[in-house]
């Protein structure tokens, strides 16, 4: 049998629990914000220290069934409003007003998007390539580090979409990444999917460099068995599977389900 390593990073301290069979060790370290991989290795080393004696980081990740990783860092990224400035390209004149209902959404909107919305009078008519190019133009004049398009139809989204690449291959885009809102989810609820778009967006980046790096940082220990991001849905997935949005508050999801499965045989036994 093999060992299952779990990491949980938080804020301040990451906590990693390494469990075979029967055997299980602790141990934590401080969360390296600027490289999260930095923590990340660092308390998989100690693990190894704790289990095999010094210089044994190796040994560890090759006798490793999973590595299961979570996160609070999504929940501390909003709560800090760390992350890119948001552009919002849409044809619905009442959408800003739809999705800053009460006032804590009147806060989070204006953090993350500001005044970057574009309304568009022209989708699917003449007008609307020269107006793509406006908005694209004047989101990114104002600062705009990735763009949400949010159509009210789903079939003018993808009508949009194909004018909106030829106008702008993702060579000329650059370094400014556009989500379809309805290719992120197709939620009944414009309100709600919208919200899901802006959120996944806004935490995508930092969530894609620390756990690109850290998959690259073990296969370079030729760890063959993948990395896998545990999500707030109660599942795992690996990381080129994984939706930034689905991050969020994973950590303490996987401190609900772990208190479920302690519960269980305690019910049991008490029954």
């Amino acid at each position: 049998m093999k060992y299952l390593v779990n990491l949980d990073n938080g804020g301040t301290l990451t906590d990693i629990c390494v469990v075979r069979g029967s055997e299980v060790s602790y141990t934590k370290t401080l969360t390296t914000p600027v490289d999260l991989s930095e923590c990340f290795f660092k308390g998989i080393t100690q693990a190894s220290e704790e289990i095999y004696g010094k210089d044994s980081l190796a040994k560890l990740l090759h006798n490793t069934d999973l590595i299961r990783y979570s996160s609070t860092q999504g929940t501390n990224a909003l709560v800090e409003r760390k992350g890119p400035k948001l552009g919002l390209i849409t044809d619905n004149h009442q959408l800003e007003t739809n999705l800053t209902a009460t006032k804590n959404q009147q806060d989070l909107f204006s953090s993350l998007v500001g005044d970057r919305l574009f309304l568009l009078n022209h989708v699917n008519d003449e007008g609307m390539e020269s107006e793509l190019v406006a908005a694209v133009n004047t989101l990114t004049n104002k600062g705009a580090e990735r763009l949400v398009v949010a159509i009210k139809d789903q079939e003018e989204e993808k009508s949009f979409k194909h004018t909106f690449l030829l106008q702008f291959p993702r060579h000329l885009l650059g370094s400014v990444p556009v989500l379809f809102s309805w290719e992120f989810t197709h939620d009944t609820s414009r309100t709600r999917r919208i919200w899901s778009a802006l959120l996944n967006s806004f935490l995508h980046p930092t969530m894609e460099r620390f756990l690109y790096s850290a998959e690259h940082r073990l296969k370079a220990h030729k760890v063959k068995n993948p990395l896998l991001i545990y999500r707030n849905d109660g599942a795992s997935s690996r990381v080129a599977k994984s939706v930034a949005l689905k991050t969020y508050s994973s950590g303490p999801r996987g401190g609900i389900e772990g208190t479920k499965a302690l519960a269980k045989p305690m019910a049991l036994t008490m029954s």
